[in-house]
């Protein structure tokens, strides 16, 4: 398995639970290192150890080996590693060819604007292969997701239909991986602090990222739902929150925000 984000982990996951032997390269030296803390890829890296899946961190394969079919893939460091199969999650690019001479304006993606709107004003896109502004987060993205892809949809039928309204959404994926069941919302990579609420070291923990004390991003794992609901609303509504509260899970979530006077 190539890469150690979103795909790699679940394909890994599938084939261990298969009974079929894995092995992970990382290009960086921890699994999803692009959204993760290094505490949450700590418990991953372990428990997807613990279940016989091996991993090799920051290292890269730079050949494929085989007659016909794959024998084994050789590493920068000129370690070879046996395999019958192997999957590359190294990322993806749209697929842009069919509108490439339509006169759209193309980069990474269709791009468009709040409306969803290509530069076209009769042309909309939606889903992966849209580069779309967020307005939550007043930034340029494509998602590569199938809640993104539904909502904008949706969003694109009623804009089709006369309603001029911005596309608000709050970036969303979940993950399965083993008996593990995680969601995440938001955008980390502006963060200025990041809280661990629960044991990191155990399957139920949630995960806050602040912004100057606003929350920007979460990830919730078996946590109580009050969690999981409130994470998308205080992150669209750029809630303002006590760290020191947050990471006290003797006391319930809502306790941990501030009113706008304080």
């Amino acid at each position: 398995m190539i890469g150690g984000g979103f795909i790699g982990m679940e394909v890994a996951a599938v084939f261990a639970q298969k009974g079929i032997e894995v092995t992970m390269v990382l290009n960086g030296d921890r699994v999803f290192k692009r959204l993760f803390s290094p505490e949450m890829s700590s418990f991953f890296d372990s428990y997807y150890a613990a279940r016989g899946v091996r991993l090799i961190k920051s290292m890269s394969v730079t050949e494929l080996r085989g007659d016909e079919v794959v024998s084994s893939a050789v590493l920068k460091d000129g370690q070879t590693v046996q395999c019958d199969l192997v999957v590359a999650g190294i990322g993806v690019q749209p697929v842009i060819e069919a509108v490439t001479n339509s006169g759209l304006d193309l980069g990474d993606g269709i791009i468009v604007n709040e409306y969803l709107q290509t530069s076209h004003p009769d042309v909309f896109a939606a889903g992966d292969v849209a580069n779309y502004h967020d307005v939550l987060f007043s930034k340029r993205r494509r998602v590569e997701h199938w809640d993104n892809a539904v909502s904008q949809g949706q969003h694109c039928a009623r804009s089709l239909m006369g309603d001029r309204t911005p596309f608000r959404h709050v970036p969303y994926f979940f993950s399965d991986v083993f008996d593990l069941s995680y969601e995440y919302w938001g955008d980390s990579s502006g963060a200025d602090q990041v809280i661990h609420r629960g044991d990191v070291s155990s399957n139920s923990f949630s995960v806050w990222c602040l912004h100057q004390e606003r929350v920007v991003a979460a990830f919730t794992m078996n946590r109580p739902d009050e969690e999981r609901n409130i994470a998308p609303k205080w992150i669209e509504s750029g809630q303002r929150v006590s760290a020191t509260k947050l990471s006290d899970a003797s006391q319930p979530i809502v306790t941990a925000s501030v009113s706008a006077a304080a």
